[in-house]
Parts: C-alpha cells; sequence; structure tokens
C-alpha cells in the first residue's frame, strides 16, 4: 500500500505502464482527511517524431476523449499558419478566456492535458474519506495509463491518499458459440442519463454487451446463477448476477418474447447440467431424479450462510497451500498468511451474524430444488444506479468507522466548504481499508500473485546493473516518460530577444584571419544556448534515422541518412545573426526525449582548442560527433570548418556511417543582412557496404542567390555509376524522384512558431532545450547546462547580470586552470576519451567511454568542482 500527501490546489499522477495487453488494470484508494477527485488517463506516443511532432498547442481543450493540439476536433500535426493581425488578435483574445474560465473550474486538470493524453475515465468527485474506492479498466493496448488524484480544487486543506494498484493479465479464451445476439436498449450506470443502444449477445451462459456489435466486451453476466425479471408491459429484462447487474429493454414484442424465450432455455439448460454433474438424470415430467431417488429439498439447518462460510473456509485453505508453494520472499509470504487469517477472523464475525434472527427481507425470485434462482417473470422496475466494467465501485463500508458527526449534511459537499479539519486517527484509516481489502477477492488474488503495481514500480525505479540502463536506452526512456506524463514543452522563452546593437565589424577588423574562438565576443551575440545543446539541436529530425534503420535497401537507407546530414545544417538558415554561448571546460548537457526516442549527452572536453563531444543512442540508431571546428573572418565574411567526422551507426543492419560536415560562410556582415550558405562537397559513407553519398552544394553568383540547392548522388557499393539522384534545398526540403512525375519528400523542414522573431528564430525543439523541468531536474549532475546562471539570465532578459556572471565564471575558470597547471594536473573528461580514428581527417576523435547512464540512474555522478559558483 503506497501513500502520499497531496498538497491543496495540486494533484498527484500514478503512472502504469503496460507493456502487454489486453490486461485490466485494478485500484484501491481511500482518503484520511475529506475527500478527492480521481480520474483515468492514458497516454499515448507520437504518431511523428519530427520538429513538427512537437509544435505547441492552440489552446485546451478538455473534452471526453479529446487531447490538447486540437481545433475544432482536429489534431494538430503542424503550428497553424500565421493569421492576419485582426485574426490572430480574435484567436488569442477567445483562447485566453477559454483556458482562463476552465483553469478556475479545475486548474490542475490542466497539468495533465497535452497533445499525447487522452481521457479515459472523467474526473470525479469520490467520498474516499468514509469508504475504500474500487476502480479497473481493461487496458486493451500498451502505453502509460495515468491514474490522476486532483486536489486542485481545495483551498487550504491536504489530502493523504492511500492507495494500491494492480495489474491483472486477461487470459485469451475460446469464446463459447452465440446462442442470441442484437440490439437491445440498456440503461445507463448513472441516475437520470436514460437508455443507450448497445449491442447484447448471449455466448453459452454469458450474457455480454459492448457499444458495438462485435466490439469490445463492457460488462458479462453469468444467466445460469442469475436473477432474471421480466416486464411485458414495458418490454425490460434485469439481469441480476454476482458479476454485475444488466438493464435491459427491447423496443418490439417480437425481440422482447425472442430474448426472455433464449434466458429460459439457458437457465433450464444449466439446471439439466447442474444436476447431470451431480449423477441426476432429467427426465421430461420437470422431476429431477438421481440414483437415490428425487433430489430433496436442501436441508434447512444447510443455510446459505453456513454454506458460504465452508466455501469461504475451502477457499482460504487453498490459498494457504498455493502461497507456500509457489511465494519464496518470506516476508511477503508472511504478510499473506497474517491477511488470510485476518479474512478468517472476518468470515466467522460474518457468519454469526447471518444465522442469527435479522430482519425481514424482500424476497427477489424463487429458487428451485438445485438451489439455483429460477426465471421470475415479475413487474418490479430496478431503480438502483450500477456501474458496469472500466468503472469506479465503492467497496462495502464498515458502518463502525463512520462516527456521526462526521457524515455531511444533506446538501453538503467538499466543494461547499473547504475548512481545515482534524484528521481520523491513522490507525483507525489504515484498519478501514484493510477491512476493505481483504473482503475483496480482487486485491487477494492481486496479493497472492504478487503483481501489485507497488512492488512492480519498486522494482522499476531501483537499477539493477549496469545493462539496464547504459546499454539500454529504452530503459532510461522509460523512467523519464513516467516522470514527464503530465509536462508540456513550452513553445516560447521567458524574455523576448535582447538587442544585438554592437558594432561587430570594428571587433572583428582587429582580428583579421585569427581564430574567432580566442576573441571574447559581447555577450548580446549570443543566444541563450550554448554549444552542447547546439549539438543536441541537430538532432530535431532523428526520426529519419529510425525510419532508414526499418529499411532493407541499403540504397533507402543511404537516401535517409543524407536526408538527416541536410537537416541538421537547416537549423542555421535563420540564426546567422548569434552565436551560442561557449560551455565551461567540464560543462555537460543530457536531453532523454521519450517522444521521439532518443537520449543524449555532450561535454565539453576541451578548452585550447575548445572542443565539443557528444553521443546519442535510441533503439534504432546511435551517433556521436566532436565538434573540433575552425572559424575565421575574412573581412565580410565568417568562415566556420569542421575538421572532424559524424559518426551514425543502424543496429538493425549494422551499418555505419561517416560524413564531414561542410564549410559555411556567414555573409553580410558589412551590409548587415546576414545570411549563412555552405560551400563545396560532402561525402556520406557506409563502411559497411560501401555505399556513398556525394553531396554538392550550389554557390551563390555575382548578381544570385544560391536558394540554398544540393544535389546528392548516390553510388552503390564500389561503382562508380550513380545509381540515384536526390535534389533539393538543406534549408527546405530534399525529394527523390522514383520514377518521372512521381517524387517523394524525403525530408521537409518544420515551420517556425509564429513568434519565432521574438525568440531568436528558435523552432519548438530548440525552444526547450534550455527549459528546467523540474520532475526531472533531480536527476541531473550540478555541470548540466541547465544549471548555469549566467545564461539563465540572459534567457530571462536580464543582460546586465548575464554579463557579470558570465565575466566571474570565465574568471573562476581561468583561476582553475592556472591551480592546475601549477600542481602539473591535465584536466581528464568525465565521460568521453580521446582515441584513433580511422574515418577522421584528423586521426583522432572523442567518443563515449560509458557510465554516465548508469550514474544518472543511481544519483552516483563523481565528484566535481562547482563550475557555476561565482
Amino acid at each position: 500500500m503506497e501513500e502520499v500527501e497531496i498538497l491543496p490546489r495540486d494533484a498527484y499522477l500514478h503512472t502504469v505502464t503496460v507493456k502487454h495487453a489486453p490486461c485490466t488494470i485494478q485500484w484501491w484508494f481511500s482518503t484520511k482527511r475529506k475527500n478527492i477527485d480521481f480520474g483515468l488517463f492514458q497516454r499515448h506516443a507520437p504518431s511523428s517524431g519530427d520538429e513538427a511532432s512537437l509544435s505547441g498547442s492552440i489552446g485546451p481543450v478538455a473534452s471526453r476523449g479529446s487531447t490538447i493540439g486540437t481545433i475544432n476536433g482536429k489534431r494538430l500535426a503542424s503550428p497553424p499558419k500565421v493569421l492576419n493581425s485582426p485574426q490572430l488578435q480574435q484567436l488569442e483574445e477567445s483562447q485566453r478566456q477559454a483556458l482562463s474560465a476552465a483553469t478556475k473550474q479545475r486548474g490542475g486538470y490542466f497539468k495533465l492535458q497535452d497533445r499525447n493524453v487522452v481521457e479515459l475515465m472523467p474526473l470525479k468527485h469520490y467520498e474516499s474519506s468514509k469508504t475504500t474506492i474500487k476502480g479497473s479498466w481493461n487496458a486493451v493496448e500498451p502505453g502509460v495509463y495515468v491514474l490522476y488524484f486532483d486536489n486542485s480544487f481545495s483551498k487550504n486543506t491536504s489530502k493523504r491518499v492511500s492507495f494500491c494498484v494492480a495489474v491483472k493479465e486477461i487470459r485469451q479464451s475460446v469464446r463459447p458459440p452465440v446462442v442470441m445476439s442484437g440490439w437491445l436498449l440498456k440503461k445507463k450506470r448513472k441516475r437520470m442519463q436514460g437508455w443507450a443502444q448497445r449491442w447484447i449477445s448471449l455466448q453459452g451462459h454469458w450474457l455480454v454487451y459492448s457499444t458495438t456489435e462485435g466490439g469490445i466486451s463492457r460488462a458479462k453476466v453469468d444467466v445460469a446463477n442469475a436473477v432474471v425479471s421480466t416486464s411485458r408491459q414495458d418490454y425490460t429484462i434485469t439481469v441480476d448476477g454476482d458479476e454485475g447487474f444488466l438493464q435491459l429493454r427491447a423496443q418490439n414484442d417480437a425481440d422482447y418474447n425472442a430474448w426472455v424465450a433464449a434466458l429460459k432455455r439457458t437457465k433450464e439448460h444449466a439446471v439439466v447440467s447442474a444436476a447431470t454433474d451431480h449423477g441426476a438424470t432429467f427426465s421430461a415430467g420437470a422431476v429431477l431424479q438421481s440414483p437415490m431417488g428425487p433430489v430433496a429439498p436442501p436441508r434447512s439447518e444447510n443455510t446459505p450462510a453456513q454454506q458460504a462460510h465452508l466455501g469461504f473456509e475451502s477457499v482460504v485453505t487453498r490459498l494457504s497451500e498455493l502461497i507456500k508453494d509457489n511465494v519464496d520472499d518470506q516476508q511477503l509470504r508472511k504478510t499473506i498468511y497474517e491477511h488470510l487469517q485476518q479474512m478468517s477472523a472476518h468470515a466467522g464475525t460474518l457468519f454469526d451474524l447471518a444465522c442469527a434472527p435479522a430482519r425481514p427481507e424482500i424476497s427477489r425470485a424463487e429458487t428451485n430444488a438445485s438451489g439455483r434462482p429460477s426465471l421470475a417473470l415479475t413487474d418490479t422496475q430496478a431503480s438502483d444506479v450500477f456501474y458496469d466494467t472500466n468503472e469506479v465501485l465503492e467497496l462495502a463500508r464498515d458502518e463502525s468507522d463512520i462516527s456521526p458527526d462526521k457524515s455531511p449534511a444533506i446538501g453538503e459537499t467538499e466543494y461547499d466548504s473547504d475548512e481545515n479539519e482534524d484528521d481520523f486517527e491513522d490507525t483507525q484509516d489504515a484498519g478501514r481499508m484493510r477491512r476493505d481489502l481483504i473482503r475483496d477477492p480482487d486485491f487477494i488474488e492481486a496479493l497472492a500473485q504478487n503483481s501489485l503495481q507497488q512492488a512492480e514500480k519498486k522494482q522499476v525505479d531501483e537499477p539493477a546493473s549496469d545493462a539496464d540502463y547504459e546499454h539500454d536506452p529504452q530503459a532510461t526512456m522509460d523512467h523519464v516518460q513516467r516522470q514527464l506524463v503530465s509536462y508540456e514543452p513550452r513553445t516560447e522563452l521567458p524574455a523576448e530577444a535582447s538587442l544585438a546593437n554592437v558594432g561587430l565589424v570594428s571587433i572583428l577588423r582587429k582580428n583579421m584571419g585569427k581564430d574567432l574562438s580566442s576573441i571574447a565576443m559581447p555577450l548580446v551575440m549570443n543566444e541563450p544556448i550554448n554549444a552542447l545543446q547546439a549539438l543536441c539541436e541537430e538532432l530535431a529530425y532523428c526520426t529519419l534515422l529510425q525510419k532508414a534503420d526499418a529499411l532493407e535497401d541499403s540504397m533507402d537507407r543511404l537516401m535517409y541518412v543524407a536526408a538527416f546530414a541536410m537537416s541538421t545544417l537547416s537549423i542555421k538558415k535563420h540564426r546567422a545573426e548569434r552565436k551560442p554561448f561557449n560551455p565551461l571546460l567540464g560543462e555537460t548537457y543530457e536531453l532523454v526525449e521519450p517522444r521521439t526516442k532518443f537520449r543524449f549527452i555532450s561535454e565539453k572536453v576541451s578548452h585550447h582548442p575548445a572542443v565539443m563531444a557528444c553521443h546519442a543512442d535510441a533503439p534504432g540508431f546511435r551517433m556521436w560527433q566532436d565538434s573540433s571546428g575552425k572559424s575565421k573572418f575574412w573581412g565580410k565574411s565568417i568562415e566556420l570548418s569542421q575538421t572532424s567526422n559524424v559518426h551514425i551507426e543502424l543496429p538493425t543492419h549494422n551499418d555505419h556511417f561517416t560524413y564531414c560536415k561542410p564549410s559555411a560562410l556567414i555573409r553580410g556582415l558589412i551590409s548587415g543582412v546576414r545570411t549563412v550558405d555552405f560551400t563545396g562537397e560532402m561525402t556520406i559513407v557506409n563502411n559497411a557496404t560501401g555505399d556513398r553519398c556525394s553531396v554538392t552544394f550550389k554557390e551563390p553568383g555575382m548578381f544570385s542567390s544560391s536558394n540554398d540547392a544540393v544535389e546528392c548522388r548516390l553510388y552503390r557499393g564500389n561503382s562508380q555509376s550513380v545509381d540515384r539522384v536526390l535534389r533539393g534545398s538543406w534549408s527546405a526540403q530534399l525529394d527523390y524522384e522514383r520514377s518521372p512525375g512521381h517524387t517523394e519528400a524525403l525530408w521537409t523542414v518544420a515551420p517556425l512558431p509564429p513568434n519565432a522573431h521574438s525568440f531568436y528564430n528558435f523552432g519548438y525543439f530548440t525552444m526547450r532545450l534550455n527549459e528546467l523541468v523540474p520532475e526531472t531536474s533531480q536527476d541531473l549532475p550540478p555541470t548540466d547546462t541547465r544549471f548555469r546562471p549566467d545564461q539563465r539570465a540572459y534567457e530571462e532578459g536580464r543582460v546586465d547580470d548575464a554579463e557579470f556572471i558570465k565575466n566571474e565564471l570565465e574568471e573562476a575558470q581561468r583561476a582553475r586552470k592556472r591551480e592546475r597547471d601549477a600542481q602539473g594536473v591535465t584536466w581528464t573528461p568525465q565521460w568521453f576519451e580521446e582515441s584513433d580514428d580511422a574515418d577522421s581527417p584528423t586521426g583522432r576523435a572523442w567518443t563515449y567511454k560509458g557510465g554516465y547512464w548508469d550514474a544518472r540512474a543511481r544519483h552516483a555522478y563523481p565528484p566535481t568542482v562547482d563550475l557555476f559558483k561565482y
């Protein structure tokens, strides 16, 4: 049993990861102070992993089954088109009013809503302080299911919630033959909701209903052991069984007669089968015969209470034997035995009460000689509220747990009054929930099978070995996905871009022909990400690599790797005005991205020369590189050249691609209109197959632009003849003409946010790189860029503070360098090492040496200096 305290105006989310479906998720919960809202949601993976799929939403849509990121019920695959000013103002005002009203109505609800969360059971208020609430949901597909406890309506009262969660496998069985099926009206489960048309099917002796013909079963009742009441006056048929309650209505006399006849035949057949099982035979005289003569009615002393008690004791005995043989954990076995003893004691008490003289009960139906309920033709109508599968039930209340002064007055709910009150005694509350649970057979079954989610969660959160996290990227992503289930990526920065009003040319002219990495540039020339994050930004379209890994033809794989290479260049198109922050030596950056299924780690491994190394892996690819490039100023332009390779591995086919990025020219430093052009050629080689792609960048003429045009020629193996040709633009799109007139777009750039010009022309993916998310911040090492104070201040628009802090941090870095030199100590990176690389132009490369993801999972980072102390 898990216990959490939920603060006022807050909510708590418990996630259940379903890897194998179908299964049933079961839960039990109660509160120690007043009541709480509860709902069930499911998180789906996005259909696309490119940057467009990460686009922000227009506004919240909180209808059942809908998700954030919709307009008029249609899902947004990319940002909406830019509207003209009056339309935009009107839309923004309507969204603001809708969001304000919805937030006032239920503030915590919108913490959960995002583009991939679907509402399964809406938030509802439960009297969980007076009884234990039980619920279940048939999970028909894998995914992450979210149990949402909402206390946002409470102004000043915390709620302490005790809950248990179990996952029960649904065993597939052979469906019995369908005796009869058709459309009937079914009474809906809540009061005043009326009737709804449902598909009813009589399968063997089970009466099953679903919302569509042949659809998923929502509930079923065993007709053989149920009480069936009918009323010809309004064509109603009521089936009340141990599994549930179905109240049905036929729409005409023919349907009514057919269903009544079918149910009668089913019950008569069940009586015959039961008698045959006990050695009796059935004759036309409707008299049950056995070898010892007519079957006599049960003796009066053999009461239902006595039969139930004997059966209960038998079940307890069998459970004890099962646990003894199958449960290895001694402590768990002891706990289960204690629960079984408590169950037996309570069953004895109930038996004593049942055998004592009791108040008269209204008989619902007569019973036949076999003791089974017969089909009663009555004119009675049921008027209770009934619940079906995938809903929440209140377990039987222990009236001794509810004191008269704790009961609310008629019409009073927690929404009317939210004043603080004394807690119930902890022992009293815990005892009430335990008593409720041990009376519930579903909980006992889950306990015996040791499948409670509480135990499973403990097993997941404690890494068992290095292989779990270090060599399995999915394990890390699953952990982060549970943390980020309520996270909505931001779509704009805290402050708009600062003005870059400095004389850049005068600064550069003093350093003609020099490496710009050694020149101190004004802070306002920066953008609020650093070079480590800029390497991660190149993975915005990493789904191209995952798609390549799934293709059989090596030429197809090479095409998508070429498209990925173009996508990494496209992010520079609108960002020529500024440069990233220069990381401090030893600074790191990580990103775990469950949406696009990759994890990324980077580190600054050298200061002079400045080198940033990175490594990314996912179930469909591995990528690593180091940015050991050079930059020079030539009077009117800046040249940025790369001297190291990009490495990409596709595990399914053991492909290993390498390429060196092209040189970039930033033009227009004198005119003030800066542009980026890539020049020369770039060759992408698959070292496993020998396939290669030669990329030619079109250079602009004296009076014309290049339009960023590229041409990619693909060669298979060692062949000198061109196998395929790709054409397009490195900043917009890459196409392949499979046949004349049939062109396939391998990659298309995602549009920028409508307000990108105010936020450094960042895309949606880049906008969130420096966001410090509370749910995951405790897992980050102290060297992570997101803790860097000058970059944080600059992002928030505090330019003067950022300038001061930046100078202080750089001076502290120089002091550490002087101290190392005095001691004769050489700097050693934590997560990367330099090694030989025959594919690199320099013959050397920085590669990931491992250990980071295991340290992250265990919160056991190596000790390091405080890089961000000033």
